[in-house]
């Protein structure tokens, strides 16, 4: 009994150990440590607490952040391509993404930094996904300066994708209370999900089309098709 209760501690510990934080650049290389936070333009991470890195999304395939995924999306922005990371909300047939919110990047005290660039995030006249948000990461500063911390985080903003049956789709349905941007939610939603007529009877009957109400209907959605 002492054996697999030691057996059973040591598996926790070993799952504990790798359970952390880690960020799974372009070309596979993992690189696991302390996350610090992110500005949706860039993720910090303390390098298993021995150097800081500051990685842009471009730079990036994924990340494992307090029980979160992260993804790297490409956005159209006038004529660019520009790279953004998106939280995953639910994944499957239909995936759902939220970009935006929460905490940035810390004030912290730094050991050792691999290299420490100001990252400024532009507001440029080209549009982020069509939506009018432009702009992109700036980076310089010495090598005694301290990163520079973006003032404040994107507004939450979600998007809808079904692989296969078209590009990714901004879901405006934060705080929704103009019937034309209501609309669209609906429309968007019977495209994804109106192949489920017990779904598509809820989305035409829905009035709120709020964050919580969509996110319910596309795990529903979704567990129909495992």
């Amino acid at each position: 009994m002492k054996i697999f209760s030691f057996f059973i501690l040591f598996f926790s510990i070993t799952f504990t150990t790798y359970a952390q934080d880690f960020i799974v650049k372009n070309n596979d290389d993992v690189i696991r440590g302390t996350i610090k936070g992110t500005d949706y333009f860039s993720v910090f991470i303390s390098a298993n607490d021995e150097a800081d890195v500051i990685l842009p999304a471009k730079e990036v395939k994924n990340f494992f952040w307090n029980g979160d995924s992260f993804v790297s999306k490409g956005f159209a922005n006038g004529r660019n391509f520009e790279y953004r990371f998106v939280k995953v909300i639910e994944m499957g047939t239909v995936n759902l993404y939220a970009f935006g919110g929460g905490n940035l990047v810390p004030q912290v005290k730094e050991k050792k930094v691999k290299f420490r660039p100001s990252i400024g995030i532009g507001t440029g006249t080209g549009g982020f996904g069509g939506m009018g948000m432009g702009g992109g990461i700036s980076i310089g500063g010495g090598r005694n300066a301290t990163p520079e911390r973006p003032a404040g985080a994107p507004a939450v903003r979600y998007f809808i994708e079904k692989p296969g049956a078209g590009p990714l789709q901004e879901v405006p349905m934060k705080a929704i209370t103009d019937d034309t941007k209501k609309m669209e939610v609906k429309n968007i939603l019977l495209q994804k999900i109106g192949d489920q007529p017990a779904l598509k009877a809820k989305v035409e009957a829905g009035t709120d089309f709020n964050s919580r109400e969509v996110i319910e209907w596309v795990k529903e959605y979704n567990a129909t098709k495992k």
